[in-house]
């Protein structure tokens, strides 16, 4: 969380009431129509004590978003396809049901201007899913499912970009990004046997570890 100057000790009830009330603010009326005035009214406080704990107000909607999102576990099934799979599953379950709508373009917009923002904002919403994800291709790599000069850091981006674009530019879509097909999609081209990883991802969980 953001530091702010020395003084009196922050009462964790206020924050969380802040932060709340800044989820809900935004889920009702967008990043457009977000007020510190509105926040402090469903928080049962004040602007001034909402601005002595977040100077900057960008601060404040990414520490609320951080509240409700999670680390994501590192996917460890066995299973390339499945834990490329359930990698785009968890990036869409962050940015399409723990985010509120319509909020991540105009905040990534709005933070872009300023170079701590902008870390911070990727640092927080995007990086975790990333890692996750990196890790588990790196798996993949090692255990000889994906050539061993595979850019982990790249097939992430490749599996991300539909999520995101998704999350940027049509955040009202009702379907979600077809995790598996966008896996397959990506596995044609760097598995050294894709139709093996096909068959393993179709046996009983206790028996992938064995291939």
């Amino acid at each position: 969380m953001t530091p702010v100057a020395t003084g009196r000790p922050r009462d964790p009830a206020i924050d969380a009431a802040v932060l709340a009330a800044t989820l809900g603010v935004l889920r009702d009326q967008g990043y457009t129509g977000f007020t510190l005035e509105a926040v402090a009214a469903r928080a049962g406080t004040t602007k001034p004590t909402i601005r002595r704990r977040w100077p900057v107000r960008q601060d404040l909607v990414v520490d609320a978003l951080a509240s409700v999102l999670v680390t994501p576990p590192v996917p460890d099934n066995g299973c390339t396809r499945c834990d490329l799979t359930q990698s785009v599953r968890l990036l869409t379950e962050a940015l399409h049901e723990r985010l509120p709508p319509g909020v991540l373009a105009p905040l990534l917009a709005d933070c872009a201007r300023d170079s701590r923002l902008h870390r911070r904002l990727v640092e927080t919403v995007v990086q975790p899913s990333r890692r996750a994800a990196a890790t588990a291709v790196r798996r993949a790599v090692e255990r000889g499912d994906l050539h061993a000069d595979t850019d982990p850091d790249m097939i992430v981006d490749l599996l991300a970009s539909a999520v995101y674009q998704r999350a940027l530019l049509d955040p009202d879509a009702e379907v979600p990004v077809p995790a598996r097909a966008s896996v397959d999609l990506i596995l044609r081209g760097a598995a050294v046997d894709f139709d093996r990883l096909v068959r393993i991802s179709r046996l009983p969980a206790e028996e992938r570890h064995r291939h």
